[in-house]
């Protein structure tokens, strides 16, 4: 049964309106609508435009633009050769032959560098690894930053110096939180190798295979890594893969936290665009490593520069500025 219609409108409302001034009213309306929408559309692409070029602090962080993607530029191969051309040109020709650089987007995606398969030691740049396969298993609720992780007498025999520095409870344990940020932000070894054993180092390098990192290995005790190795789990850890918004923020904080600042973050600080760098350093005689996530105001990059010498900072730094002026000078 067919419900009764019942015009009720005021005066000069559709009812009561003749069909050409229907037609007219319905034409003006039309067009404010398609005007609206216009207007909707604009303020929707800037906005977007305004996002793109935030570092976020929480999710998958924004990818610097290196792809001509904001307007006419090289392709990914001839950027790809001027960064190259770039690192060199602040290289003697002997720092060049030993030096492996690997620049790569958040997503793992390659942009270039130097050597980057040139394998070295990977000295404390490790704990890159273990930070990864415990933000991972925090996320799957396998373990807590609460738990407690024993430091045993094999992990003090690790220590260099730190360990004094290390909350250890009087049952001779720590929180895996407390290990995680002594590990990272002032490379202690012992909280590292308390770690590693709690996780497994045949399980971490199950992961770093995974991930692509074909050499990098925690359960070696040469423990090798290239630039490329470095810069992927690097990138893993800047887009959380596997982890929550949490776990990677915080990870993130660790990185931002740590003490050593004299290679890739102490060359970019002050440089325009440059928002946060968080980065993981590995020392040895005859070895400087620095591994960092740089977030700019066009994205975020990772870089990992292995060089040849004794906390040899001022190659890195050298590295790091080419990198950035490259990536940045469109």
């Amino acid at each position: 049964m067919a419900l009764p219609v019942h015009h009720t409108g005021l005066p000069g409302d559709p009812a009561e309106r003749t069909p050409w001034e229907f037609l007219l009213a319905v034409a003006a309306a039309t067009a404010a609508f398609v005007c609206l929408l216009a207007v909707v559309a604009g303020h929707a692409a800037h906005h977007a435009a305004d996002t793109e070029v935030r570092a976020t602090g929480t999710g998958p962080p924004a990818v610097i633009s290196v792809d001509g993607s904001r307007g006419a530029g090289p392709s990914s191969g001839d950027q790809a050769a001027a960064l190259e051309a770039a690192i060199r040109g602040v290289l003697a020709p002997e720092e060049a032959a030993s030096t492996g650089v690997a620049v790569m987007t958040p997503a793992g995606d390659w942009i270039g560098g130097l050597n980057p398969d040139l394998p070295g030691y990977a000295a404390s740049t490790f704990k890159l690894a273990v930070l990864l396969e415990a933000e991972r298993r925090v996320s799957a609720g396998a373990l807590s930053y609460t738990d407690r992780v024993p430091v045993t007498e094999e992990a003090r025999a690790e220590d260099l110096g730190t360990i004094d520095r290390l909350p250890v409870a009087p049952d001779g344990t720590v929180s895996l939180g407390e290990a995680l940020e002594a590990m990272v932000t002032f490379s202690d070894n012992a909280s590292a190798v308390a770690l590693l054993r709690l996780l497994g180092p045949a399980e971490i390098d199950a992961s770093l295979r995974v991930l692509g990192a074909e050499l990098f290995s925690v359960n070696d005790p040469g423990l090798p890594v290239t630039a490329r190795d470095l810069a992927r789990v690097l990138a893993a850890i800047a887009r959380g893969d596997g982890m929550s918004a949490a776990q990677r923020d915080h990870a993130l904080g660790l990185l931002t936290a740590q003490e050593v600042r004299s290679g890739i973050p102490a060359a970019l600080d002050g440089m325009p665009g440059v928002r946060r760098v968080g980065n993981k350093t590995g020392t040895w005689p005859g070895a400087t490593r620095d591994a960092a996530f740089v977030e700019t105001g066009r994205g975020t990059y990772v870089v990992a520069v292995m060089a040849e010498g004794d906390w040899n900072w001022e190659l890195v730094r050298r590295v790091a500025r080419a990198v950035h002026e490259q990536l940045t000078s469109r």
